[in-house]
């Protein structure tokens, strides 16, 4: 029998524990219960140590070391609900380690050792559990709390603060544990850093990296941050600059998730887990994918990208928050035509044969250097949580260089974000005394032709993405062509005009969608399709014109009355496109050069 006077019990401190009352003891790396002049019973093979107790929103966790019997030791997190009744518990002991564990106890034994621990491991660490990976505001100041550790400011590992995210390989990062840059280092990789592609392409990826950094930031001040979407074909290059060169400036060690076999869930939890590390979506093959998978990775990047929050019941009817947070890297072969995503993507189309000698260089030379690109990250955050307010709002303000544009207003949004990030990169190299446009070789005036560039190559040469309605008007041309509409029937062209009796042609639209499954449009009912066409610059009016019936009969009937001229000017078309006239089109100012 253990003699309690001899082995009176301490706590973690050396101060002796109150037990009266409390039959537990330790005795071997197990409990036992003692029961007066009875034999002790063992009632684990195990003991526990509380290590960290996290506040959550919705739950209280403990993180628990345990020491088996054999001596061996590991930690697991734990729901305070498995200390709620025996089965919880024996449940959550089966969970860890199946078999290995064993309890032998009632309802007042486990009570019995929850007081015991509490008493012998009074100071163990309390601490606020987030439910995701990224900056957090603790008081006046910012930290950055990873899977793995959190740190402050001023990179001091902070344990008032842990993630609570559910164990995610796409999340694991080293950021936390990796050095800053080095002013050698910085100027060491200077030079690739926009070398690497063309500066179309490294301008606008660079960029929206290092925006990612400050997403949170520009989250309070209600700015959204478009996603990043890399498509080319096989060998184009997308992927190798996502391993070797976006990856490691996060500290990246896990891989992404593949659009094939998505569920709602997985994306849901995902897109919630972060706000600072990119998710990354790999094989975008729209012909190999579900109507149900493709449906849900656009209504997740519109979602995410407007910050919404998703709800999800529980099996005990209380209900889970999940704010939709994180930048988005999709990859793959082809980008996306839905008008409401291409206004909040950063489109970078890679292909093969733009691939120079000089870029392979300089694409090498920043892969070797994965370690400081690493460092670059580490300091590019240490940076975010360090740059007052003030500091950042002027930032903000100097970046909005496109307002001048005639892009529509989320298209610029875009492109000043990645200004941002550029010249947040700037001011990194002004506080390492480098000069950033000497040391990569690129000027202001470059990073506003390659942002343009970028984004009127995205939009197939126009300054507007192609509403819902454009597109379906292409689509009406398209079937024009194929005779599957017929001109004087379903529609006239005359001089500047172009009516269409909707009616007709709508019923032949829907059937032509589902015969040759066009899925890159949105399709709106009839109601909704003419609804929408009323507010379009090339809408004219809704009025009678003469048509033509199956025996060529004219018919006066009402129609849809466009501009043809504004409607060439915004859509791709042939059957209704507007033929050139001979004569010069002159500005009404303008004095005719001829007499």
């Amino acid at each position: 029998m253990m003699n309690r006077k001899n082995n009176e019990p301490r706590d973690s401190a050396g101060n002796s524990i109150e037990t009266t009352g409390n039959p537990i003891a330790e005795s071997g790396n197990c409990y036992i219960l003692m029961r007066g002049d009875q034999k002790p019973k063992r009632i684990t093979n195990f003991t526990m140590r509380p290590i960290n107790a996290i506040q959550g929103d919705c739950s209280h966790l403990m993180d628990i070391e345990f020491t088996l019997k054999t001596g061996r030791v590991f930690m697991q997190q734990l729901d305070s609900q498995a200390f709620s009744g025996v089965q919880q518990f024996k449940k959550a002991i089966k969970k860890i380690s199946g078999i290995d564990m064993v309890y032998d106890g009632n309802e007042s034994n486990l009570a019995d050792i929850q007081e015991y621990m509490n008493n012998k491991y009074r100071d163990y660490n309390h601490c606020l559990g987030i439910n995701f990976t990224g900056l957090y505001k603790v008081g006046s100041d910012w930290a950055y709390v990873g899977t793995e550790n959190a740190i402050d400011k001023k990179g001091n590992k902070i344990n008032s603060i842990v993630s609570i995210t559910e164990d995610n390989e796409a999340l694991k990062s080293t950021i936390t544990d990796t050095d800053m840059i080095t002013g050698r280092e910085l100027k060491e990789i200077s030079g690739d850093l926009f070398r690497f592609n063309t500066y179309e392409r490294t301008i606008n990826i660079i960029g929206w990296v290092c925006a990612c950094f400050l997403k949170e930031r520009l989250r309070q001040r209600k700015i959204k941050l478009s996603h990043l979407v890399l498509e080319g074909g096989a060998g184009s290059g997308k992927s190798e600059t996502l391993e070797k060169i976006i990856q490691p400036i996060f500290g990246l060690v896990g891989s992404g998730i593949g659009c094939s076999g998505l569920t709602k869930f997985s994306t849901l939890k995902s897109t919630s887990s972060t706000n600072l590390l990119p998710v990354i979506f790999e094989e975008y093959k729209p012909h190999r994918l579900s109507k149900i998978e493709l449906d849900l990775i656009s209504g997740t990047l519109r979602s995410v990208y407007d910050f919404q929050t998703s709800q999800r019941g529980r099996t005990d009817q209380s209900v889970v928050n999940y704010m939709r947070r994180s930048p988005i890297i999709v990859v793959g072969e082809s980008s996306f035509d839905e008008t409401a995503i291409k206004e909040r993507i950063i489109d970078v189309q890679f292909a093969k044969s733009d691939r120079m000698q000089e870029h392979t260089k300089h694409f090498r030379s920043l892969a070797k250097n994965e370690k400081i690109l690493n460092k670059l990250g580490k300091t590019l955050l240490m940076f975010t949580m360090n740059i007052p307010d003030k500091d950042l709002d002027r930032l903000i303000e100097k970046s909005k260089i496109f307002d001048d544009l005639d892009f529509e207003s989320r298209v610029i949004l875009g492109m000043s974000n990645i200004n941002l990030g550029l010249i947040f990169l700037q001011d990194l190299f002004d506080s390492y005394h480098l000069n950033f446009f000497e040391s990569t070789g690129i000027s202001t005036e470059l990073i506003r032709q390659s942002l343009v560039g970028n984004t009127t190559n995205a939009l197939d040469g126009n300054s507007k993405v192609n509403s819902a309605v454009d597109l379906i008007l292409q689509v009406f041309d398209t079937m024009a062509l194929k005779n599957r509409i017929h001109e004087g029937r379903d529609y006239i062209i005359k001089e500047c005009e172009l009516c269409l009796r909707i009616n007709l042609i709508y019923d032949e639209f829907s059937k032509y969608v589902r015969e040759y499954d066009i899925t890159d449009i949105e399709k709106l009912s009839n109601r909704q399709f003419t609804k929408q066409l009323r507010k379009e610059p090339y809408y004219k009016d809704y009025l009678v014109r003469n048509f033509k019936d199956a025996n060529d009969i004219i018919m006066r009937q009402k129609s849809y009355v466009l501009d043809l001229k504004k409607l060439n000017q915004i859509c791709n078309l042939e059957a209704f496109k507007m033929e050139n006239s001979d004569f010069m089109e002159l500005d009404e100012n303008e004095e005719v050069p001829f007499k």
